[in-house]
């Protein structure tokens, strides 16, 4: 089977690639009858990332901030800067969920497996029904072609969150496992 799961981020939006296809939502174009609305332009991210270094002088190790650049730093494909900042973050805070659910994903991007499981599996330690941690762990097992092993983490995904972006997604890589 010819798939690939993309890991959820701390920002909650992810897309399953299956085959090639990204499933999500589709765009709508207006109707005909009403004037098609002018998209707000992309922000300046090299603007926002100086604000948010600025922000960081003024208040060292403030969390949200170094989330956001360990976002930044992600999305523009620097995925070492973005764990050095997360670690960052993580040793003044290791309790912060989120950072310790993105760091897993950047390090499964920088092909470091064992820190990515880590990770994840962290903060089941925590809070062991945590949905997005447990489709995660699913999604580094069905990658890596462990498939009981994902369908057991996806299973626990779908019961304790169904409803969830993470439950739906966890059900639909358990039907394309067969399980």
């Amino acid at each position: 089977m010819n798939q690939k799961i993309v890991l959820l981020s701390a920002g909650g939006l992810c897309l399953l690639l299956i085959g090639g296809l990204w499933l999500g939502l589709e765009r709508k174009s207006a109707p005909p009858s009403l004037p098609a609305v002018e998209s707000a332009p992309p922000p300046n991210r090299a603007h926002e990332k100086a604000m948010l270094e600025e922000q960081l002088k003024r208040k060292p190790g403030h969390a949200p901030v170094l989330l956001r650049l360990a976002q930044l730093a992600a999305e523009d494909n620097q995925p070492a800067e973005a764990r050095r900042t997360l670690e960052m973050l993580l040793k003044a805070d290791p309790g912060q969920i989120e950072a310790r659910l993105e760091l897993g994903r950047v390090c499964y991007q920088l092909n470091d497996l064992a820190c990515a499981t880590a990770e994840t599996e962290r903060i089941l330690a925590v809070q062991p029904n945590h949905v997005d941690a447990l489709y995660n762990l699913g999604a580094i097992s069905a990658n890596t072609g462990l498939n009981d092993k994902a369908r057991q983490y996806w299973n626990r995904a779908v019961k304790s969150a169904p409803s969830s972006e993470s439950g739906k997604m966890a059900a639909e890589g358990l039907r394309k496992l067969g399980g």
